[in-house]
């Protein structure tokens, strides 16, 4: 419990603005090597200083002095949302070289129940992992917070979108992902969705719990499990209060299938669990255990 409120003591402290956006050195590399519409996608320069952020002084020439994480926000979040997460890694270990992050969606200008797991989105972090990938020269560590952890598993596994089946992915980016890490993350669904009802929560890439997106993501064989990385972990608890503890098909919506380890007993609603367990998501990077 105290190491609980520390962590959420240092990310209070740690909350105060900073340049955002890729760095000079991260935007020419996107640009030079997947072209301008892909540096626009990314950099989200639409949404201001919340948009994106990583690169440093980084020239992509050859491997960073650390292996670089990759943030994945929530539902009607930004990159800048979570800038204290990234503040605290930046205070423990890591630069502006190593930690990354960019915008799907339109963050807070559209309403919560309109807010599906579209292909886009995943298109939008699996183009990141890949190019964060490239330019630092090593495996990355992907951090799925809240809904940001479904949509990151799918950018992982690949295969045909569920919301548009002329969209192949392409293969699993499994063997460039070194740590998988969900925090609160929905990745079976959420106990707000009662029934199939508005775009969050509808049957084909909504969160109610037997979606197609969420069924694809979830396969019951053992053999088809343990994609998003060579470690994976799940960070839960029973007072989330956004995602919650379970669903209608009565499983366990943070729960990730074949994971590593996992931590269910996280004290707080969904916003303490994010930010309380910073502490022990940095030592799921650094040790691979809890």
């Amino acid at each position: 419990m105290a190491l609980h409120l520390k962590s959420t003591i240092l990310l209070a402290l740690l909350a105060a603005t900073v340049s955002a956006d890729f760095s000079a050195s991260f935007r020419n590399f996107i640009n030079a090597t997947y072209g301008e519409a892909r540096l626009t996608a990314l950099a989200r320069t639409d949404l201001g200083a919340d948009g994106s952020y990583g690169g440093g002084n980084h020239d992509g020439l050859s491997q960073t002095n650390k292996r670089p994480i990759i943030l994945v926000h929530g539902i009607t979040n930004t990159a800048g949302t979570f800038t204290p997460q990234r503040n605290y890694f930046k205070s423990n270990g890591w630069t502006d070289e190593t930690v990354y992050a960019t915008t799907y969606g339109a963050g807070p200008a559209v309403n919560v129940i309109n807010v599906k797991m579209e292909c886009g989105f995943v298109q939008q972090i699996r183009n990141m992992i890949e190019a964060v990938y490239q330019f630092t020269g090593q495996k990355v560590d992907v951090i799925g917070y809240s809904l940001g952890s479904p949509i990151a598993r799918k950018a992982i596994m690949g295969g045909i979108c569920v919301d548009n089946v002329n969209v192949d992915l392409g293969g699993p980016l499994t063997n460039k992902v070194e740590t998988y890490v969900s925090v609160a993350g929905a990745n079976r669904g959420s106990g707000t969705c009662i029934l199939p009802l508005f775009n969050a929560c509808n049957l084909n890439n909504g969160l109610y719990c037997s979606s197609s997106f969420l069924q694809n993501i979830n396969p019951s064989a053992p053999g088809s499990q343990h994609y998003e990385g060579n470690y994976v972990f799940s960070i839960y608890g029973p007072s989330d209060d956004k995602v919650k503890w379970s669903n209608n098909c009565g499983t366990r919506n943070s729960q990730i299938l074949g994971a590593d380890d996992e931590r269910d007993n996280i004290p707080g609603n969904h916003d303490t669990i994010l930010t309380s367990t910073v502490a022990m998501q940095k030592t799921l990077l650094d040790t691979h255990a809890f």
